[in-house]
């Protein structure tokens, strides 16, 4: 045991040297746009806590006041509109961001030794920004937000589902903690904000610990790159206000029922999966992206390299982008879709793996087919 613990010290200790939350390490890189994505990671974040920190002044947060001061906020606050516009698109660009850079890392192999812990807690950080987002968008207290999050606590109910855990009630026991009582109300209001309120700072007081212990710079971008996104977040904010809708109804369901659109896509699968996979399959996405690292093995870092994970993460992709845009547009059938995918994905996961052994085996092959290299002449002796 004490091994075992020896053995993860030194690699917590190795994989905090190259620990890299923000592409700050990647300076030499920065002529690629997709380097560039790690600082407006951090450049949204700050969005998202500044505009959040003046949107507190006004916000009350209780189930009579809550929508009543954001829309005296949005419409009698001066420049009330553009602060809650930032926020929300501020914390739009930061999902967007992270997404975009889990890709970069993941088809660039970055995930391998030493960045496997950058990668964790990259992919850990999408999990608590959509987190945050839901517990955020639930605060307004209007009809999307209520039953949005109403939803979505149903999923840890299916956790139930799982043989031996219904005896435990784990499932029933999670939903009962965030919503504070049988159903959404003022104890769920409150946990949700204390939840949102939390996650920020937290996390915000932790990179400031671990940039004031390495000395980096927090953000490789211009002052430029700065000005750019900045304006177009306010112009964002200006040309599409942030929507009201109407205060929460608990006796009238609205529908469709929607939630974010980073959420659309797993509100999908959950809808085409019956109650013992809606719990599981969330957990094992989850569980995958985080032990992918030491899932990929190889020391290969080109994507064609790697063809099981390189067409895993397309195909998760497109996934993504294909459920998201069947719930908005409202095309998908839950009789006729299921079987169609699950036959896709089989057939996706079977050839990529196919494509892996096959790719192996060339490898192998042109490895033996190498001539072994001639041993080193020894030097004749003197005489």
């Amino acid at each position: 045991m004490e091994a075992v613990l020896a053995n993860l010290r030194e690699w917590l200790q190795d994989r905090k040297q190259h620990l890299d939350l923000f592409d700050e390490t990647k300076t030499a890189q920065q002529d690629n746009p997709l380097y560039i994505v790690g600082g407006l990671v951090w450049l949204s974040w700050m969005v998202v806590i500044v505009t959040g920190i003046i949107l507190m002044v006004w916000y009350i947060p209780t189930t009579t006041g809550a929508y009543r001061s954001i829309l005296h906020l949005t419409e009698d606050i001066p420049f009330g509109w553009l602060v809650r516009g930032m926020h929300k698109y501020g914390a739009d660009m930061l999902v967007i961001t992270i997404t975009i850079r889990i890709y970069r890392m993941y088809f660039a192999g970055e995930y391998k030794k030493p960045g496997e812990l950058s990668w964790m807690i990259l992919f850990a950080s999408l999990v608590l920004a959509m987190i945050s987002g839901i517990t955020g968008y639930a605060l307004i207290w209007n009809q999307r937000a209520f039953w949005a999050a109403k939803t979505v606590l149903t999923v840890p109910t299916y956790y139930d589902e799982i043989p031996g855990m219904g005896k435990l009630g784990i499932g029933h026991a999670i939903a009962y903690i965030f919503l504070g009582g049988p159903a959404l109300g003022q104890a769920t209001l409150t946990r949700f904000y204390s939840i949102h309120y939390g996650i920020s700072v937290v996390f915000a007081i932790l990179a400031e610990i671990f940039f004031y212990r390495t000395r980096r710079r927090r953000l490789n971008l211009s002052f430029f790159t700065i000005g750019i996104v900045l304006a177009f977040l306010a112009y964002v904010s200006f040309d599409q206000l942030a929507a009201m809708g109407r205060w929460a109804n608990p006796n009238r369901t609205p529908l469709p029922i929607l939630s974010d659109w980073y959420f659309l896509a797993l509100y999908q699968v959950v809808k085409y999966m019956p109650p013992l996979w809606a719990g599981i399959a969330p957990g094992l996405l989850i569980g995958y992206g985080m032990i992918v690292p030491f899932l990929d093995r190889t020391k290969e870092t080109r994507a064609f390299e790697r063809p099981f994970f390189f067409v895993v993460g397309v195909y998760a992709l497109a996934m993504f982008v294909g459920f998201t845009a069947l719930i908005m547009l409202n095309i998908a059938v839950i009789s006729r879709d299921p079987p169609i995918i699950f036959a896709i994905t089989v057939v996706v996961i079977t050839l990529a793996f196919a494509w892996e052994m096959i790719h192996r085996r060339r490898k192998a092959a042109l490895a033996a087919s190498r001539p072994a290299p001639a041993p080193a002449r020894r030097p004749a002796a003197a005489s």
